[in-house]
């Protein structure tokens, strides 16, 4: 059986009852077609999973909540993507494929050579919960607004920090070492960093490594470095 996600605030659950959002009832009756007696699933963006049974579409969709299942979809480890701000459409993709595959934040970076300087944040969040609605996750990956990089490397001076670029002479296996419960990979804007910006980060303890020998474009690198660390953290 199909399984279906919905967001839900946790102020929405009340022991043993839910109640959806305007939008996300709206959603379930017109869009799914769905009625009184289904199964469907809640999340609450902050690590909370429930099972619930939908018992009134009348106005706003209601029902019971079956059980609760705490960190549903989530990985016992922690990746966060920083990337150098991309334009439009390739932003958006790297939001959306970041969550799918399980970061749990997105920190944007002004670099150098960035063609763009804004995020706008609330199209950013609708794009973060649709992804993780998408894929059944009850934890909504951080969207942080965009800062410069040397500021943000000077908030993340003690947390294991990993620069994917052509120049690392290191495999990512190799960059991550032993570190299996939290790291922070490095992806350049379409521009690519500055040489002063990678010889700052190899000077703020970043490791550069290699993501295979072709050139890949922002979005690309981010989707391989995120997978690829996720297999190696597993173990």
């Amino acid at each position: 059986m199909e399984e279906h996600f919905f967001s839900i605030q946790p102020d929405q659950i009340n022991t043993d009852h839910f109640s959806l959002s305007e939008s996300e009832s709206a959603h379930y009756t017109r869009s799914l077609r769905g009625n009184p007696g289904s199964i469907i699933w809640l999340l609450d963006g902050h690590g909370m999973a429930y099972e619930g049974q939908v018992t009134s579409t009348q106005n706003q969709v209601s029902g019971s909540i079956l059980q609760s299942i705490p960190n549903y979809g989530e990985s016992e480890y922690a990746i966060h993507l920083v990337i150098g701000l991309i334009k439009g459409s390739r932003m958006d993709m790297v939001m959306e494929k970041a969550t799918e595959l399980g970061v749990k934040s997105i920190h944007p970076i002004l670099a150098d050579r960035s063609v763009k300087n804004k995020l706008n944040m609330e199209r950013a969040q609708r794009i973060i919960i649709s992804a993780a609605k998408q894929a059944g996750r009850s934890l909504f990956p951080t969207i942080h607004e965009p800062i410069q990089l040397k500021d943000w490397l000077q908030s993340h001076e003690k947390d294991k920090k990993l620069l994917g670029h052509m120049t690392g002479t290191l495999s990512l296996a190799n960059a991550l070492g032993n570190e299996k419960n939290e790291v922070y990979v490095i992806i350049g804007p379409e521009g690519d960093f500055s040489t002063a910006e990678i010889e700052a980060m190899t000077h703020a303890n970043v490791e550069v490594a290699s993501l295979g020998p072709r050139r890949l474009r922002s979005e690309s690198a981010a989707v391989a470095a995120i997978a690829n660390l996720n297999q190696l953290m597993e173990g």
